[in-house]
């Protein structure tokens, strides 16, 4: 495969332009070595943006490309010229930022092989262009008499096809193909605050969004990524409350893993207080995910509980795990589904006779009324997740006390997430 391949290729699977990627790419290069100084030129902008460090990164040779958003593209080239490429590319101006901050590096680094900046467009990249018009071909007989000969060949064929004897036809078996969902993923991982992402979603723009989050935390030069877009890739449920998420995720050695509506969660390198801190904000933000990993002092708990453990024993450790609710409603997260699992496990090791209270507990925000009901739906809700995973029914009692017993300062919103909880007694 040719340089021109590879790049073409490249773009196409990075921006989710397929086969119009070649087209783009002409677009852009002829914007470059049309307009002022040419590459040199665009140079100039981008280091008038505060970006030539940047820019100076796609050259080849040069280690690693240093992403750019679409707000950055914005600042450097402006809405004229944007517009511009935009028109003759065929995309709309509202996402081609966002195109050219994912395929102008790669292009760069095309056009400056060996690492000098060239003054004019290099030869092998002319195909690319879009051609003026097309010249008149000067008639010739041949280009007729093909055409009449393949006919008459055809007609001959079908001739001898009805006087001879067929064989029997097969039937191959059908091939059975299963169905392939793709689901879009990312991976992330905190290393002395250098960011590294690796992924695939469904568009420029959920890219350009995600990227933007991250540089915004991190810092632009921080921030290293290989995020593919892939049109066929269903969209990332998860993407908007990531996004909100970053600004609190710099601990360093944080890792974790998404692919579809699952998340594998990594804080085996940070500090017990901020594994805690990680898991819980993870399971309570992205509740609607499938976490494995969350780090949740109650589970470690009740994994280290001795042959013989007591009631006591048992409820102090359940104690310590997390539960989450849906806001307002008594719907278990799928977050929590791990900790619930270990709670029924470890409920049914317990001695003979042994029975355990799930008690519900609220805030005093909102109507009293309403606060009790829902402390009452909540603990049964988690009896009943219990039971489905096979604690004996007549094991739990749920109970519900409102915001009658608190066990932080209503007055402070620490206070108010301790009193929101669901706590064990034993019977």
């Amino acid at each position: 495969m040719s340089s021109i391949e590879t790049l073409v290729t490249e773009v196409a699977r990075a921006t989710g332009l397929g086969p119009n990627a070649q087209k783009f790419i002409g677009v852009v290069i002829e914007y470059i070595f049309k307009q002022p100084g040419g590459l040199a030129g665009l140079a100039d902008r981008f280091s008038a943006a505060g970006l030539g460090d940047v820019f100076k990164s796609w050259f080849s040779g040069q280690p690693n490309m240093r992403a750019v958003d679409a707000g950055q593209i914005r600042s450097a080239l402006g809405g004229q010229s944007i517009d511009e490429i935009a028109g003759k590319a065929g995309v709309t101006p509202a996402v081609a930022p966002a195109l050219l901050a994912t395929a102008l590096p790669p292009i760069v680094r095309a056009v400056t092989a060996g690492g000098v900046m060239p003054t004019a467009l290099p030869a092998a990249f002319t195909g690319l262009l879009g051609t003026k018009g097309k010249k008149r071909t000067p008639f010739r007989l041949w280009r007729w008499l093909l055409p009449l000969l393949a006919l008459l060949a055809l007609a001959w064929c079908g001739w001898q096809s009805r006087h001879v004897a067929k064989a029997p036809a097969v039937t191959a078996p059908a091939a059975n193909v299963a169905a392939v969902s793709t689901h879009p993923t990312l991976s992330f991982q905190n290393t002395d605050g250098k960011v590294t992402l690796n992924g695939t979603l469904g568009s420029v723009a959920d890219k350009a969004k995600l990227l933007g989050a991250f540089a915004g935390a991190y810092g632009q030069t921080n921030v290293s990524s290989n995020i593919q877009v892939d049109t066929s890739v269903k969209q990332a449920s998860w993407l908007g409350r990531l996004a909100d998420l970053i600004p609190n995720l710099k601990q360093n050695g944080l890792q974790f893993a998404l692919n579809g509506d699952s998340l594998k969660l990594d804080t085996s390198r940070l500090p017990e207080a901020e594994r805690t801190a990680v898991s819980q904000l993870f399971q309570k933000e992205l509740g609607n995910l499938e976490v494995e990993g969350l780090f949740d002092k109650g589970a470690a708990a009740l994994g280290a509980l001795p042959p013989g453990f007591s009631s006591d024993d048992l409820t102090q450790a359940l104690n310590q795990t997390t539960i989450t609710f849906e806001t307002g409603s008594a719907v278990i997260t799928r977050s929590s589904a791990s900790i619930l699992d270990g709670a029924a496990k470890a409920i049914q090791a317990a001695p003979p006779g042994a029975r355990v209270e799930v008690e519900g507990h609220t805030d005093n925000v909102g109507n009293a009324e309403t606060n009790q009901t829902l402390s009452e739906q909540r603990a049964k809700a988690v009896a009943a997740a219990l039971a489905a995973r096979g604690v004996p029914a007549d094991r739990l009692l749920a109970r519900g006390f409102g915001a009658n017993r608190p066990v932080g300062d209503n007055t402070t919103e620490a206070g108010r997430a301790a009193n929101r909880r669901i706590a064990y007694k034993a019977l």
